[in-house]
């Protein structure tokens, strides 16, 4: 089986790391495989919204560090080589993906772990859920430290990275940097529900404002303004929000066509 396993079921693929007897370390296999999913995720005109999840105990204890010695090994490391920023990585954001991904995670969830969670819209954990960043401890920067305050508050961002002490889910779930706690047994029901509420809108404007969300961070109040029109206006006029207000008077669900 494939060590990142995609599956899609009418609009919501699932994307399932799977590697449980290494935690779900990733390594530059599944980095290849995750980049040319999220493209194809992206592509696919049928599919509205992401389930990544992992197979076993763990989400993921962050890279294979002995995938990493190896490559270290043979070659210098340089930014194009990232496996969460480089020419092939596992970032959803670095890929463009417009459509909502919803992340279903237990057990240990740490270093690229954290940042697939945190590249997510929609995050979803289990008590017993642990959140870390370890690098410090092999001496390896954190190749997403300077995003991390678009996150969470900078004095945790700081623990975690020069500490490597980690989080708890509650503590997590206390500062709003994830939207559930569930039980395990109900962790995937949890996910598949807020999956199909996603489907019932509009998926023009649902991507406008993810959009707006990750592209307006940095502005200030006229770019945002104008990159607000730039998006807003054209989901505003298209034949969807036609179609969504004629249903809203006639009392029935709208059929979206992405136009």
């Amino acid at each position: 089986m494939a060590k990142v396993e995609y599956e899609k079921k009418g609009e919501i693929a699932f994307i399932t790391i799977n590697r449980p007897k290494a935690m779900n370390a990733i390594d530059f296999e599944m980095v290849e495989l995750m980049h040319k999913i999220w493209d194809d995720f992206n592509e696919d005109q049928e599919l509205r919204v992401a389930v990544l999840t992992a197979a076993g105990d763990h989400f993921c204890v962050g890279f294979d560090i002995m995938s990493m010695l190896d490559r270290l090994g043979r070659d210098k490391f340089d930014w194009t080589k990232s496996a969460i920023h480089g020419d092939v990585n596992c970032n959803p954001i670095h890929h463009g993906v417009k459509k909502p991904i919803v992340a279903a995670v237990t057990g240990n969830v740490n270093g690229v772990g954290l940042w697939l969670v945190l590249a997510s819209d929609i995050r979803i954990a289990t008590p017993e859920t642990s959140f870390g960043l370890g690098e410090v401890r092999i001496n390896f920067p954190v190749e997403f430290t300077a995003l991390l305050p678009r996150f969470m508050p900078l004095a945790l961002a700081s623990e975690m990275l020069i500490t490597g002490r980690n989080i708890t889910a509650q503590r997590f779930y206390d500062l709003g940097i994830i939207n559930a706690l569930v039980e395990k047994g109900e962790l995937m029901n949890e996910a598949e529900k807020a999956a199909k509420q996603i489907c019932g809108g509009g998926p023009l404007a649902i991507e406008a404002m993810k959009q707006l969300i990750h592209k307006g961070y940095d502005l200030d109040y006229e770019a945002i303004m104008n990159l607000s029109d730039k998006i807003v206006s054209p989901v505003v006029n298209s034949q969807d929000t036609k179609e969504a207000l004629r249903a809203f008077s006639e009392k029935r669900k709208p059929v979206w066509t992405g136009k």
